[in-house]
């Protein structure tokens, strides 16, 4: 396995590449061969079931509205005046005897409306009957024949019997009783639901041959009828019918199988009729699928052959166009190794590999600027290094020539002047804080005490300031420089913009790990579209506009920097009644200082 790896390593990228195309096309042609069959095949016999069933359906429909209306007509015959009239006669079992013209003549004409109709018989009970086209065979009471007691078992129902053999019942018309199909009904009195009699209707299968001669199920298949009882009601000429497995058609109302008959394979579907019981069955050879998937298999092989021969020339071809350029890189690159910083590469495409001359190119531009700045970036260095000894010595030189001015003021008994420089030296000394960016929240609290001695000096009848913050917090850690920016919003948004004298008021709390500042001023009051723009920007959901100062907006970000959206700073205000800035900033109880 390790010689093989190898080998694949030392090979070219023109021979992987064409490897890997051919690999990779062979398994997919192949992978789709094994799965595009199996997968048709699954997808043809699943389409033609559905394709079947849906015929099967429709000759169903077809055949049940044709019932119907043969049903119809017997409702007809049923409920006919002289229908009832002659069912409600007390005559002896026989022919009616007298006057049945008008019964005649309505059969007759039901029966020449519908040409299946081969006889109609009405039969009281009492065994009198009216016929259109039938008689009785022997004087025996019809009132005993099977069909008539199936029917008045079932009132209401129209019974369908199929090859009605051994009946008393004999038509003028030349028929075999395969050749027929018999309804029953039973006729009841409408107000007492007293049975009265039974009318019989024979009728010709030509319906059934009609619709069945006409259907093609696949190229071989075909379709059958069994009725409620399980019996071949219309089947066409064909010895599978006799073998099909009739247990297996029972599991419920619709289903399908595949069983063995003479060494072949057919698929069987069937549904059953919720109007009559009936059982509609349709047979497939798998003969007639298999076909199709061996034709697909067949045309998949030859695809699959001229595909691979097509992949090896275009692999070959394009493979190619690749490498040569990377191979022109390369021996540029070698040149460059050995010192020769002035080859160029000439991309003739604007693809990946132009890119990457386009870059190497740059990159010797780059290499020789920085060869060429080496030297003064060696002196810039060392300049720099001097400026920043420099720079060390500046705040030092600041705070002893504040102090210088605080002596002299001292001398002259300038209060007021050692007031102000005194909270403007502790200003600038925790203001710097050596670069750390973390303070005490004490120190943070003196910052914003000497700023606010400054302005007092200046606002001293207009502005009056409040702190409330428990000694307790002194101890935890703030961003610095977080309070200032906020009173300093206060007092020129808020104040100033006021009559009056107002207050600020400087508050801390702390809440499960989080401690809550709040600066709240009695000023004008900001206006509620402006407050929920505010609002926005400080939630991260719009861009600050140059209309805004950067200080608020300073602090609230670089407290989500640090520490996150969940963070920051929120504004509460309601116009003339004044502002709260609330700033949520996390629990710090020790920082590590770097410088």
């Amino acid at each position: 396995m390790s010689v093989l790896i190898r080998y694949w390593q030392d090979r070219s990228i023109r021979f992987k590449l064409n490897s890997i195309f051919l690999i990779i096309i062979l398994i997919s042609i192949l992978a789709l061969s094994l799965w595009g069959s199996r997968a048709y095949s699954t997808f043809s016999e699943n389409q033609a079931d559905a394709n079947t069933l849906q015929m099967i359906h429709q000759v169903e429909s077809n055949v049940d509205l044709y019932i119907r209306h043969l049903e119809d007509v017997l409702s007809y015959i049923s409920e006919d005046a002289s229908s009832g009239q002659f069912l409600r006669m007390a005559t002896v079992s026989g022919p009616l005897t007298g006057d049945n013209s008008q019964i005649t003549k309505m059969m007759t004409m039901y029966a020449m409306r519908n040409k299946e109709v081969t006889g109609i018989m009405l039969v009281n009970q009492k065994g009198s009957y009216v016929s259109y086209e039938m008689d009785r065979i022997t004087r025996d009471s019809l009132t005993e024949e099977d069909w008539y007691q199936d029917a008045i078992k079932a009132p209401g129902e129209t019974l369908i019997i199929s090859n009605p053999i051994g009946r008393n019942v004999a038509t003028s018309q030349n028929y075999s009783s395969y050749d027929v199909l018999s309804l029953v009904h039973a006729v009841q009195d409408p107000q007492t639901h007293e049975i009265l009699g039974v009318v019989l209707m024979d009728l010709r299968m030509d319906m059934l041959k009609s619709i069945f001669e006409n259907l093609k199920l696949g190229k071989s298949g075909f379709m059958y009828i069994l009725d409620y009882q399980d019996q071949i009601l219309y089947a066409p000429t064909n010895n599978i019918v006799y073998r099909i497995q009739s247990d297996m058609l029972h599991n419920g109302q619709q289903g399908s199988f595949t069983q063995t008959i003479k060494d072949q394979r057919y698929r069987i579907l069937y549904n059953d009729s919720t109007t009559n019981n009936w059982k509609f069955i349709g047979v497939i050879p798998n003969d007639d699928y298999e076909k199709v998937v061996k034709d697909i298999q067949l045309y998949t092989l030859i695809v699959t052959i001229i595909t691979l021969a097509l992949a090896v020339f275009l692999s070959t071809y394009f493979t190619g166009t690749l490498i040569r350029p990377i191979r022109k890189l390369m021996s540029l690159m070698t040149n460059v190794k050995n010192g020769e910083l002035n080859q160029r590469f000439v991309p003739k495409s604007k693809d990946e590999i132009g890119q990457l001359g386009n870059s190497f190119n740059h990159m010797l531009e780059e290499i020789n600027n920085l060869i060429n700045l080496v030297y003064v970036e060696q002196k810039k260095k060392r300049e720099a290094e001097l400026q920043v000894l420099q720079a060390q010595i500046k705040p030092h030189f600041l705070y002893n020539t504040l102090d210088t001015i605080q002596w002299m003021a001292q001398e002259y008994e300038a209060d007021d002047i050692i007031e102000i420089i005194g909270a403007l030296t502790n200003l600038f000394r925790i203001g710097l804080n050596k670069g750390y960016e973390w303070i005490p929240i004490r120190d943070e609290v003196k910052h914003a005490e000497s700023y606010m001695i400054i302005q007092m000096s200046r606002y001293m009848d207009k502005l009056d300031i409040q702190f409330d913050i428990s000694e307790e917090l002194y101890r935890y850690f703030v961003l610095k420089l977080i309070l200032q920016p906020l009173i300093e919003n206060a007092i020129y948004h808020g104040i100033k913009a006021r009559t009056g004298k107002g207050t600020i008021s400087i508050s801390a709390e702390r809440h499960l790990d989080m401690i809550y500042f709040r600066i709240q001023d009695d000023g004008a009051g900001i206006p509620p579209e402006k407050l929920e723009e505010l609002n926005q920007i400080l939630r991260g959901e719009k861009h600050r506009s140059d209309q805004y100062g950067i200080g608020l907006f300073n602090v609230n970000e670089r407290i989500q920097l640090t520490y996150g959206m969940a963070y920051g700073l929120q504004i509460f205000s309601e116009l003339g009644k004044g502002t709260t800035i609330e700033v949520r900033h996390p629990l710090i109880q020790v920082v590590k200082k770097t410088g």
